[in-house]
């Protein structure tokens, strides 16, 4: 999931400019211009809470007001507000700010999380190692899909994307994969939103749901070869956590001197699905009722 320079070695960080390109923070206030029932403050506000990556993470305005595609003046009214319902704390000698004890009270409602991490590690370490690429835990988030964890191989000539990176919903495998795992009616939703901030037609949109249902359908995953970034290619699958988390998607990537498209299918994509079933047993997730190949 980035050009083949990306790759082989440039920083992280470059492969989220890319993606900014295609969807910035902002790019949400279109599509809710005109709904009178959303509170653009207060989503701006869990924005900028959605910037700390973890409990030990140091952010200042002008970081904050970067990552989130605000000015640096509203961003300091949102740090300012946050501050004082404890949400954030300052730390005075640096002039930055880390999550507060307010943040840090929500804490035990992602424990589950941290389980899902914890089963699906060895599994995701499995993948990386036979594909030389990396494997990614990603799930949702609003218009995109955000990385939640990774697992690298070994080899220098591989995907270097940070966790916390926020992907394209429609042209990568992932965002496929998540929406063949939702009912119906969540699709479309979640369609509307990744059709909003990947700037496609809803004719365009819907092809690509339809291509994913037959991809999971006669093959077990989804794939993208090239479609989100030049010579990036990648398979996803779904799986249910359990009852009080979303779905998520296990990836599989790499560039594509590296991971080519038939070494995906013919030797990960077994593999994937079977670790798929496998973390979903371990976690009491319901089982996927589309995510079997018919033969």
């Amino acid at each position: 999931m980035a050009s083949d320079d990306q790759a082989h070695g440039m920083p992280a960080a470059s492969v989220e400019e890319a993606e900014a390109g295609r969807a910035g923070a902002g790019d949400d206030a279109p599509r809710h211009k005109e709904d009178r029932h959303f509170v653009t403050a207060l989503a701006r506000g869990l924005d900028v809470l959605a910037c700390f990556r973890g409990f030990d993470a140091q952010l200042g305005n002008a970081e904050l007001a970067q990552r989130c595609g605000l000015p640096k003046s509203t961003v300091s009214r949102l740090t300012h507000t946050l501050t004082e319902l404890g949400y954030l704390r300052l730390e005075p000698d640096a002039g930055k700010y880390r999550l507060g004890s307010s943040a840090l009270a929500l804490a035990p409602t992602a424990r589950e999380g941290a389980d899902v991490l914890a089963v699906a590690r060895p599994h995701m370490q499995r993948l990386a190692d036979l594909s030389q690429g990396v494997a990614s835990l990603i799930l949702r988030d609003r218009g995109r899909m955000l990385i939640f964890e990774n697992c690298q191989a070994e080899s220098y000539l591989t995907l270097r994307v940070a966790v916390g990176t926020r992907i394209s919903g429609l042209t990568t495998a992932a965002g496929r994969a998540y929406l063949q795992a939702l009912p119906p009616a969540d699709a479309q939703q979640a369609l509307a939103a990744f059709r909003a901030n990947d700037a496609l037609s809803e004719a365009e949109a819907q092809a690509v749901l339809a291509r994913s249902r037959d991809e999971v359908r006669r093959i077990g995953c989804t794939s993208s070869f090239g479609e989100w970034l030049p010579d990036i290619n990648s398979i996803a699958a779904a799986f249910h956590p359990g009852p009080a988390l979303p779905p998520m998607t296990l990836s599989c990537s790499g560039p594509n001197a590296v991971v080519p498209p038939r070494h995906l299918l013919d030797v990960v994509r077994p593999v994937l699905i079977e670790c798929v079933a496998r973390i979903e047993r371990e976690l009491g997730g319901s089982a996927r009722t589309d995510s079997t190949p018919r033969r």
